[in-house]
């Protein structure tokens, strides 16, 4: 029975006894070579800890490959070289050719045409990449090594029209290795874009048995732990054993889901009244039960007592303000002393709307506004035609100069409907309206040509 093989045996270097490197040795040098299995030629693998940006080598042929750097200090790297530029080094050293049509030497007026990625390494007489090289790995493809690491240098093929090799290199396919290499470069450069600056707050599952609440619970914990100024500076120890007053509210988020937004108002040891946002939850619905399991469900997580409730405050909503099967009723049953007040907000919205349907004028607008809206959106081919005759608008005021062009410029949009308890939503509308009125006109006078009910 042979020896039997331990997890070290798959380890173990196969030439150990014929190289010179030492296997039990654990140390991490600065700079080594180690001796190829397959072939007598070395290669470098380079680990600095520490390096100074002003020594690094500019001239493509002599510098190191980036994968060969820490995998820590690439980014690093790659942005002294994108600061540098790609010919800060090379527009000294390109060669002189006293015929610019010579098809047997590297022409400076390639830089001209090629400015943002191509150098030229005067030692080597061959051309580089610049992109290519800070994002290219040991194992990509033969074809990306002739401009990161082997050099290009036959000319010839510079000036075959479509088969240039330069146009070949950059690629026809946005998702060619040079084109994602340089919108790599970009946001290197884009510091808005980088995870630091763009980082994600809300977490998936932000419940208390959850092993990851999103990032700002999480750090949040954290410095708690190394600072009890903040330990003890939290919502819970303000309040108390004081009664307290709950406010609420629900909206709709991004993603379609419904948020219940819940804030506490109290009077703190000091005698001042203070208002803490106290937590967002989310709700399947917003039924008055599943509005008060939420509510207290935080306020049980915290360990406030629900008949310490004095007071509610929610808009005027059937589910919320409803006298027998309301939130405010199902919270009085549980708690007799907290009483329950209409957002004065919402009533003075809903003032201002009463108050203008009695101004005839104002009223009579916003009916043929609301009929306007409903007409136009009534179906997809409506729509459709609304889009189309946007098109044909934006494209005759570019071609006038009237607008400019852009990205995230002239986007398509359609009307927005008013509601009577959304505080902006009148002034939304009426600005839609504005926006498009040429090519909701366009549509509106389609329906009368083609309508067959009274109202169209």
């Amino acid at each position: 029975m042979g020896k039997p093989n331990t997890i070290l045996d798959f380890f173990k270097r196969k030439n150990a006894q014929s190289s010179n490197v030492n296997v039990s040795d654990t140390s991490s040098p600065t700079s080594d070579i180690i001796v190829s299995e397959n072939s007598s030629k070395k290669s470098r693998r380079i680990d600095v800890n520490e390096f100074d940006i002003s020594s690094l080598e500019f001239d493509p042929r002599l510098r190191r490959q980036i994968w060969e750097y820490n995998v820590n200090q690439r980014d690093e790297i790659r942005r002294a070289y994108i600061q540098a530029g790609p010919y800060q080094f090379i527009l000294k050293e390109y060669p002189k050719s006293g015929n610019p049509n010579h098809l047997r030497s590297f022409q400076p007026s390639w830089f001209n045409l090629f400015l943002t990625w191509l150098e030229y390494s005067k030692k080597k007489d061959a051309a580089f990449c610049l992109p290519c090289f800070l994002f290219n790995k040991p194992s990509g493809h033969p074809t990306q090594r002739v401009f990161t690491i082997d050099g290009f240098r036959n000319w010839k093929k510079v000036r075959d029209g479509k088969n240039c090799a330069f146009l070949n290199h950059i690629g026809k396919d946005p998702n060619s290795f040079h084109r994602i290499a340089k919108r790599s470069c970009e946001d290197l450069k884009n510091w808005s874009q980088h995870i630091q600056n763009g980082i994600a707050f809300r977490g998936r599952d932000e419940s208390v048995d959850s092993t990851n609440r999103g990032n700002f619970l999480e750090i949040l914990n954290l410095i708690v732990l190394y600072n009890e100024q903040i330990a003890e500076e939290t919502i819970r120890k303000e309040i108390g054993n004081a009664k307290f007053r709950i406010i609420v509210d629900e909206a709709r988020d991004e993603s379609m889901k419904e948020q219940m937004a819940i804030v506490l108002r109290f009077v703190d040891k000091d005698g001042f009244v203070r208002e803490r946002f106290f937590g967002l939850v989310h709700v399947s619905n917003t039924a008055a039960v599943t509005l008060q399991n939420g509510i207290y469900f935080v306020l049980s997580q915290h360990k406030l007592a629900i008949e310490n409730i004095r007071g509610q405050g929610y808009d005027g909503a059937s589910n919320m303000r409803g006298g027998w099967n309301g939130l405010q009723a199902l919270v009085s049953n549980d708690c007799p002393y907290a009483y329950y007040i209409h957002c004065f907000a919402h009533c003075f919205q809903l003032a201002l709307v009463a108050a203008s349907k009695e101004v005839i004028h104002v009223h009579q607008f916003f009916t043929n506004l609301t009929s306007i809206v409903n007409i136009v959106c009534a179906s997809c081919s409506r729509f459709e035609e609304l889009r189309i005759a946007q098109t044909a608008e934006i494209a005759y005021l570019i071609e006038i100069d009237e607008i400019q062009s852009g990205r995230g410029l002239n986007q398509i949009s359609n009307l927005q409907r008013a509601g009577d308890t959304r505080w902006s939503s009148h002034l939304r509308s009426v600005s839609s309206l504005i926006k498009i009125f040429s090519p909701a006109c366009e549509v509106l006078l389609k329906i009368i040509d083609v309508g067959t009910t009274s109202s169209q």
